[in-house]
């Protein structure tokens, strides 16, 4: 009975979790299943996060309540194997029904099922799964509980499929039993479309009656791609409680592998035309990224007879596109077929030869010990016999790779929409992309349909990506993205924020034609530190304002500035003040109600400035040494920042040039206390005002964040 070692340093201080039993019965029994595939060192990591998730969810042996957390992963990270855990260690905990929205499409869900059902239930009868039921299941239902098993429930997201399990589980003797609901890509479909309508969308409407008809519940979101979930309102029914990092085991590769420092050792630029290529014809660079799939594929052959070996093309969403790319690409494989089988003299033999050569020599850039060229030409006359073009999408002849094995070695998969979320294709190695909306598109959308991404260490240096320059500097971008996220969040984890506190910003340029997430899920802006940005939504409760008068007060004991003259008028100046000193003994200790100047936000705003090293100080300014301005409230604003001296010269030593004029191009802290007065106050108040500001046109300040809508807070 213990949190187990790596648990993240706020789970080990949190007041609120319970002490989760671990290395019981089904979570022993997932260990041994898995014990060839995942080492004791990413096994640790699968027991910490499930246990720092479960020990966040409600005591099935505690008062009953709901928690609503959000377990975040990378893409093709194995968030499923995490998931399973959570739900093996629920069941040894006390958890008595599983509900696992198992994503939108079915042969998602039948992935999903099989594989729960083979880690979790088969062989276990105190584990009973069910898929889709109905009220028909209801008894079976029932006599599983009353018994004291567990009902594992896999079911389709949509509005009919969760609406029949809330029917199955309304009955007021089902309500008692706790229950843990799993939402797999938690950031599909789930969240409300139509909360800016002011009503719930299908399945988001669903997901809250569920939720409505059990007692204790918890409700954990999992997806790699968060955007949506940490933008949403805060008042929001999915809004988290909690998050939780799911680190990816070893020999994991994705962004940082593919567009980090190395990125021109794994990405090939096609020309952007071919981003508008008619879909009849085969265009250059796919041709060499089936070229340099079909070298690879012998390689691979040479040394691992028995491996797959996979390519990904992904064009168009349009089916028509994806019908004649296909028929394109099978009548380049016969024709490649045809023209190999030829003597070796022959031009035709000769002149295709050149392009697979050129796709030996790239590969032999990351390929150790390459078969020579003789041996790897002569190999290609077989294995280009051992490919297959699938089409994958919904129509009639597409097939489905999920619910359909591989017949050959090597696969060729071209599609859409169902080439992206919860797929995992065999073997990727290669992928050619050109798809990407022409003005705008959402980042969580792009990060999903990397499917490139992996664990794919043992054949690495077989793997390209062909896409166009635009795609390749949006993917560089997205993965400064995402390393800045998962920087923040494991930093607040290690301060113990909660992540109700944790400021939804997120690095992100718009003007790249790069969008966090879908505008009809959630409310968000750009935010920029730039010129001034002043609060002037004050506290008018006069004992937050007497603290926040104190606290400035005892900063600048501890701190005290040197006195300027600026004209007639003196502040108290601090030149070089520590950021992080600034953020935690000054920011930290005022309150101020979110409105356009968000504390929260600045806090986060100049803690990144001094992590990335761009911003070690900052000038803190006490202005008037401290003296109290008098100010007047109008509609429920202020202006705390005094102008400049009217009707006099700048030469005239009395001449002051204002508040906003101070700053001397330095990022500058101005502290003002004020008394203000106005027809709704019933006597005068002492409280304080902060400005910041941000040189306008430094681009190392301008790190261009977006955040969640000004009214979304709360």
């Amino acid at each position: 009975m213990a949190r187990p070692l790596g648990m993240d340093p706020a789970s080990a201080h949190d007041p609120n979790l319970w002490d989760v039993l671990i290395d019981r019965e089904e979570f022993a029994h997932l260990r041994s299943r898995w014990s060839e595939e995942v080492s004791e060192d990413d096994w640790e990591g699968v027991v910490s996060v499930a246990a720092s998730v479960l020990g966040r969810c409600p005591n099935p042996n505690g008062p009953t309540h709901r928690a609503t957390g959000l377990a975040l992963g990378k893409v093709q990270s194995g968030k499923t194997l995490s998931y399973t855990a959570l739900i093996a260690l629920a069941i040894d905990n006390g958890y008595r029904i599983t509900v696992v929205l198992a994503g939108t499409k079915k042969p998602l869900l039948e992935q999903n099922y099989a594989r729960l059902y083979a880690d979790i239930a088969e062989g276990r009868p105190q584990v009973t799964a069910f898929k889709n039921p109905t009220q028909t299941d209801a008894d079976v239902v029932r006599s599983v509980l009353h018994t004291g098993g567990h009902a594992l429930i896999v079911v389709l997201k949509n509005r009919t499929r969760i609406d029949a399990v809330t029917n199955l589980l309304s009955v007021l003797e089902l309500r008692s039993y706790p229950t843990l609901v799993i939402d797999d890509e938690g950031d599909e479909a789930s969240l409300n479309t139509q909360f800016r309508l002011g009503v719930q969308s299908a399945v988001y409407g669903s997901i809250q009656r569920l939720r409505n008809v059990l007692g204790s519940n918890a409700y954990i979101a999992y997806t790699a791609t968060p955007q949506a979930n940490l933008l949403i309102s805060g008042i929001d029914g999915l809004s988290p409680d909690f998050a939780v990092l799911v680190n990816p085991g070893h020999g994991y590769c994705g962004g940082s592998v593919f567009f980090g420092d190395e990125r021109d050792r794994y990405v090939r630029p096609v020309p952007d035309g071919e981003a508008e290529q008619d879909s009849h014809i085969i265009p250059d660079g796919l041709r060499l990224a089936l070229a340099t799939f079909l070298v690879g594929a012998t390689i691979l052959r040479l040394r691992s007879p028995n491996a797959m070996h996979s390519m990904l093309v992904h064009t168009s969403n349009l089916r028509r596109d994806q019908v004649n790319l296909q028929t394109s690409v099978r009548n380049l494989i016969s024709l490649w077929r045809d023209i190999l089988s030829l003597q070796d003299p022959d031009p035709a033999r000769s002149d295709l030869l050149k392009i697979f050569h050129e796709a030996y020599s790239d590969l032999s850039g990351t390929v150790e010990n390459p078969p020579s060229w003789e041996n790897l030409s002569e190999g290609l006359r077989q294995e280009i016999w051992l490919v297959e073009v699938w089409m994958v999408n919904s129509l009639p002849q597409a097939r489905d790779p999920m619910g359909t094995p591989f017949r050959l070695r090597n696969n060729i998969l071209v599609g859409g929409n169902m080439l992206g979320r919860g797929l995992t294709i065999q073997g990727l190695a290669v992928t050619y992309i050109t798809r990407r909306a022409q003005t705008e598109t959402n980042a969580d959308t792009m990060e999903q349909r990397a499917r490139w991404f992996g664990y794919k260490h043992d054949y690495l240096d077989l793997c390209r990506i062909f896409l166009t320059a635009q795609l390749r500097d949006d993917y560089t971008h997205l993965l400064m993205h995402e390393d800045d996220f998962w920087e923040s969040l494991q930093r607040n984890q290690r301060q113990g924020l909660s992540v109700r506190d944790w400021p939804r910003m997120f690095m992100l340029d718009m003007e790249l034609g790069l969008k966090p997430t879908r505008s009809n899920i959630a409310d968000y802006h750009q935010f920029r530190g730039k010129g001034w940005d002043v609060q002037s939504k004050l506290i008018e409760d006069e004992g937050l304002a007497s603290q926040n008068v104190q606290a400035v007060r005892d900063f600048f004991r501890k701190h005290p500035g040197d006195i300027r003259s600026y004209g007639n008028v003196r502040h108290s100046v601090i030149v070089h003040c520590a950021t992080d000193v600034v953020i935690s003994e000054l920011l930290a200790k005022i309150r101020i109600d979110p409105g356009e100047w968000d504390k929260s936000y600045v806090e986060e705003y100049l803690a990144r400035l001094l992590l990335e090293g761009t911003l070690p100080s900052i000038e803190v300014m006490l202005m008037a040494e401290g003296r109290t301005r008098e100010r007047t409230l109008r509609e429920g604003r202020i202006q705390p920042m005094q102008g400049r001296t009217p009707d006099k010269d700048v030469s005239d030593p009395s001449y002051y040039p204002g508040d906003e004029n101070l700053h001397g191009g330095r990022v500058q802290l101005q502290v003002h206390i004020i008394r203000i007065q106005g027809e709704t106050l019933p006597r005068p108040v002492e409280t304080t005002a902060l400005a910041l500001y941000v040189p306008k046109d430094d681009p190392h300040f301008d790190l261009r964040f977006v955040v969640r809508g000004a009214d979304e807070n709360n």
